[in-house]
């Protein structure tokens, strides 16, 4: 495996030998102190303008006399991100992460580069992360293609029982990382892979060929002419897949919040990196032979810290350093100290659920593991613990007041994946990938299939769905149609919905779910995938594959029409299915999204 490292010491304000390739649009103004201005001065000024007038009219005139020749030059150099000029046996795969780069960045209209990628490949209306919405899992998600419980990456820091250790960013010993990232996929298959900084690239036995240890004051020029190098090496030694992280604009997110001149000042920033990498591989004739992909991991969140929740309020429980602080906490109870053989954890689970229960509301929600909504698919692994905390939107969850007060961050992530602030961009261009197309949104556990597809490799078993990003591609292979092969019994003849608070509007549901003309029919054949006493119930724009005996749904299948079922409801409310007790759905008060058919499915 090769090391490359930088050869000298690099601080982060070298970032601003940048500046040149940032737009002059969004270029800062400064004021400057005028002199004062004489009699002979305003005369001289007004000679001068007279000046420059009669030459820009000589130089219109002249403008109008360009040839067609010139003028289709000039019309394809609006339309040079084609140019190759290079053969490469396989087409190499390059993926920028912007880290904490939130949807909404876009709309600020200070990042042209950034555009012009969107304007002539392909980007989603917006990228949801994984939850929970955090660096190290997201990014390991979006290499693996797994959930967090999968991967191992449960947050940005655990503690794992069996390794009798805590994990930190700079853990890369084996153990820590499961799952197979896409630069060990592309090995595999006899390709070479590089990787200038990204979560998991260090783990000792999964090295790409190329890696660069983590230095986070390496200036984002120097990460961009790497990888222009990377590009330029000889058949034999180039990589096929380059991934590079930049971790701007989270930190100025973090430090500063969202919504601040800091974070506007990163986007110009980051804007500007694009900008160098379009100039650099338009210098080497290299723009129209990659297939590259910009994305992030999460968005950020602004902080209210009249929102901010300290447990040992309510709870008097010691966890031994095990309680972990966020936006969405976690309590892993100890088992040593508590209770030689395990028993009686699930007696404190329980006390500590009910005591913070009792304090919930606007705030956070307080989970057992095994009860965390399915949707997040978080409960899987013992190092996620025993007690998850989420908190609402801006809310930071701390175990003393003195953690409260250390904390210092006007930005924050970590949120529930769906909430509109954790949004993220995901945005293709290449001849692989189509032209001036927008795709719906998609969760990043689908990525990895897509660089697989990309790069011409078969897959690791992973958690996307193979396919779902085939809208990204320029010319997408056909997927082949599964036949149900058998059908089950409908769990009862006659749905009702009915509502398990006062807010729900219930004649309207069942409206819509029980009197609809046409029922929605199921593409799979459950008895095939699941074993189980199965039964299915048939809704208007859903179909439910139902254990009878363990009383749980095994999966759903569905396309949620918004505009139909919460067009007249404002308020939040969970409805329940008679014949399925413990599976609600939750409606979101903002009517605009709709999210899943249950909420804890």
């Amino acid at each position: 495996m090769a090391t490359v490292t930088p050869k000298e010491t690099y601080i982060r304000n070298d970032n601003c030998n940048l500046k040149e390739y940032i737009s002059a649009n969004t270029t800062e103004r400064y004021t400057v102190k005028l002199p004062k201005v004489t009699l002979f001065s305003a005369g001289y000024i007004l000679s001068l303008f007279i000046a420059v007038i009669i030459i820009f009219g000589c130089l219109r005139t002249i403008s109008t006399k360009l040839s067609d020749d010139d003028a289709i030059t000039q019309s394809s150099n609006n339309h040079s991100l084609d140019i190759c000029e290079k053969k490469f046996n396989r087409t190499p795969l390059l993926i920028l992460s912007f880290d904490g780069f939130r949807n909404s960045y876009l709309e600020h209209n200070i990042t042209p580069s950034i555009q012009r990628l969107i304007n002539y490949g392909t980007h989603s209306k917006y990228m949801l992360p994984t939850f929970p919405s955090k660096t190290f899992p997201n990014h390991y998600t979006i290499a693996t293609g797994l959930y967090p419980a999968w991967h191992g990456i449960v947050d940005n820091r655990f503690y794992d029982r069996k390794l009798k250790a805590f994990f930190k960013k700079s853990s890369n010993k084996p153990g820590w990382y499961f799952g197979e990232p896409i630069w060990k996929t592309a090995q595999k298959a006899g390709l070479k892979s590089a990787v200038f900084f990204w979560p998991g690239s260090e783990e000792l036995e999964k090295l790409p060929n190329y890696w660069m240890k983590y230095n986070s004051s390496t200036p984002f020029r120097y990460r961009i002419d790497t990888v222009i190098k990377w590009l330029k090496l000889p058949d034999d030694e180039r990589p096929s897949l380059i991934q590079a992280y930049f971790e701007e604009p989270d930190l100025s997110g973090h430090k500063h919040g969202p919504n601040s001149q800091a974070v506007h000042e990163a986007l110009i920033l980051m804007d500007g990196v694009i900008n160098y990498l379009i100039k650099r591989l338009l210098e080497e004739k290299l723009m129209g032979c990659i297939n590259l992909i910009l994305l992030s991991d999460h968005g950020m969140q602004q902080m209210d810290k009249t929102k901010f929740v300290v447990t040992t309020n309510y709870s008097e429980q010691n966890f031994d350093n095990k309680f972990f602080s966020g936006a969405t906490a976690r309590i892993q109870i100890n088992y040593k100290t508590n209770s030689s053989d395990g028993n009686g954890i699930d007696d404190i689970i329980d006390d500590v659920i009910s005591t913070m229960e009792c304090q919930s509301g606007n705030n956070y929600l307080a989970y057992r593991k095994d009860l965390v909504p399915i949707r997040f698919h978080y409960a899987d692994s013992p190092r996620i613990g025993d007690v998850i905390i989420k908190g609402r939107p801006g809310v930071c969850i701390f175990q003393t007041d003195e953690k409260k007060e250390s904390y210092n961050r006007l930005g924050d992530h970590g949120y529930d994946n769906r909430i509109v602030s954790m949004r993220t961009i995901f945005i293709a261009i290449g001849p692989d990938i189509a032209q001036n197309r927008k795709i719906n949104s998609f969760q990043n556990i689908e990525l990895y299939n897509l660089f697989a597809y990309l790069l011409r490799i078969d897959a690791a078993p992973n958690n996307g769905t193979n396919g779902t990003l085939f809208t990204v591609l320029r010319n997408p292979p056909t997927l082949p149609i599964t036949a149900v092969d058998q059908q089950t019994d409908q769990c009862t003849d006659k749905i009702k919905i009915r509502k398990c608070d006062s807010s729900c509007d219930c004649q309207l549901m069942n409206e819509n779910y029980c009197n609809c003309t046409t029922a929605f029919n199921s593409s799979i054949s459950a008895s095939y995938q699941f074993t189980g006493e199965l039964c299915s119930v048939q809704l208007c724009d859903a179909f439910i594959h139902f254990d009878k005996k363990l009383q749980k749904t095994v999966i759903i299948e569905g396309i949620m029409k918004n505009s139909i079922w919460l067009e007249k409801i404002n308020e939040s409310c969970v409805t329940c299915i008679d014949i399925m007790q413990n599976n609600s759905h939750e409606i979101p008060k903002d009517g605009k999204y709709s999210i899943s058919l249950f909420g804890n499915l």
